[in-house]
């Protein structure tokens, strides 16, 4: 049994999956490498077989059909047997002897889920920089400079908030299978739920302080982050997977539910300001469906936190009549 699976889904990405498996490798930590095609019409199968030729760890999965990488992800991780699961992306890298700086401190402090810092690569020819704003402040406030910390979300949850990816964080797999922790099947903002789910479910977090990731978000390359046409409003569905964690759970309702409120708010004005403007109907329609459960009771508690956001989902909520 490996230490650690790192599932990696990929669509047509031959042009970065050599230097992403690459990046993997650099970890001496025993590792099961899982590369989920899904139904790829480029080169990236011929890719992943000769790195799998090269290295038992690595292998691949192939999907008849095109259906996102949640659903890719899911899929593999129902074929694991490790201890810890990384779930990384096929465009992105991972900073040499990541893996092996995480999992010693799982290990010590026996925790289910591990945070770490990352970077951007925000153009093709630079560096990468630091984390979005909204990230940054989070991770400077709460570490406050410490190398690493167990963090309890109750004196931290403004963590819920920070940037749902999950290419940033280890879970242990008996976590995984005893939470039911997955993706959502939404092919847009699938990391919802798991993010949301990883950090309430377990309660307490270990973070690490030290960017170990490098996220490669370079301009003009398609990307799920960017695509703002008809796939764009399946964040709906996203959002309907996360609220049920809210609606089976009581205590995470009454602990968190206004800040996903806040999440929420902030995720659909994103949204809005991008979108092709003749979805701008239908987005509406959507706006008021996902907003159809939002009560009075929720309304008192999220304007405690913020009035205006409190204001602007009562809108919302009325916005397609």
């Amino acid at each position: 049994m490996a230490k650690i699976s790192i599932i990696i889904p990929a669509y047509n990405m031959a042009n970065l999956i050599g230097e992403t498996l690459e990046s993997v490798l650099r970890n001496e930590t025993d590792m099961d490498i899982v590369v989920v095609d899904d139904a790829s019409t480029d080169q990236t199968c011929d890719i992943v077989e000769q790195y799998a030729a090269r290295h038992a760890n690595i292998r691949l999965m192939r999907s008849e059909t095109n259906t996102g990488p949640g659903v890719a992800r899911n899929r593999a991780l129902a074929s694991v047997d490790s201890e810890y699961c990384l779930f990384h992306d096929a465009d992105d890298l991972l900073i040499e002897g990541a893996v092996d700086t995480v999992l010693p401190l799982m290990d010590e402090t026996n925790i289910d889920v591990a945070a770490f810092r990352y970077s951007v690569l925000r153009t093709a020819d630079g560096g990468p920089g630091e984390m979005p704003p909204i990230d940054k402040n989070i991770w400077d406030s709460v570490l406050a400079g410490r190398e690493s910390a167990i963090i309890d979300l109750d004196s931290a949850a403004q963590f819920l908030v920070t940037i749902n990816y999950p290419w940033n964080k280890i879970l242990r797999t008996s976590f995984i299978r005893r939470t039911d922790w997955r993706f959502s099947t939404a092919r847009i903002n699938e990391d919802i739920l798991p993010h949301w789910a990883a950090y309430m479910k377990a309660g307490r977090f270990l973070a690490v302080n030290r960017s170990l990731s490098i996220h490669r978000l370079v301009p003009g390359r398609e990307q799920h982050t960017n695509t703002f046409d008809e796939r764009r409003l399946e964040m709906f569905s996203a959002l309907k997977d996360a609220e049920r964690l809210f609606e089976d759970n009581p205590l995470f309702k009454a602990k968190y539910y206004p800040i996903f409120i806040v999440f929420k708010a902030g995720l659909l004005e994103w949204a809005h300001k991008q979108l092709r403007e003749d979805l701008h109907g239908l987005y509406r329609e959507y706006v008021a469906k996902s907003y159809q459960y939002f009560t009075d009771e929720d309304f008192d508690r999220v304007y405690r936190i913020n009035p205006s956001i409190a204001l602007a989902s009562y809108r919302m909520k009325h916005s397609g009549r």
